[in-house]
């Protein structure tokens, strides 16, 4: 039971979190596709998902920072979030905005920050 409170570092050169992700992501300053995005994130079967900008910065590889927007149908909102949640990385910022009038919210945008105060 101590070792679950306490857990052991991981081992020299393994990643993860936002790291193991980005990682995989990582382009010479290009934008991975949205099919490779929705694919890394367990988001595939999500509809309506655009990823107006997705930014990594720190390449070569040392500390992968990622700046990025997505813009998702409102029910969809959770699965978004839960794909994040799931890589169980204290380091994302989000920032959510609902777009419409209550009780008629079409859109929610998400900012996606892994960097402090941003």
């Amino acid at each position: 039971m101590d070792e679950e409170l306490n857990p052991q570092p991981l081992p020299p050169g393994e990643v993860r979190g936002s790291q193991k992700l980005l990682r995989g992501l990582a382009r010479n300053g290009e934008m991975p596709s949205l099919s490779e995005i929705k694919q890394a994130l367990g988001l595939e079967a999500l509809d309506g998902l655009l990823v107006p900008n997705w930014l990594i910065r720190g390449i070569p590889p040392v500390y992968l920072e990622l700046d990025a927007t997505f813009q998702v149908p409102i029910e969809g909102l959770n699965e978004v979030m839960n794909s994040f949640i799931q890589l169980n990385d204290s380091s994302f910022n989000f920032n959510v905005h609902i777009r419409g009038i209550p009780p008629v919210v079409d859109w929610a945008t998400v900012v996606v920050s892994n960097t402090p105060g941003e």
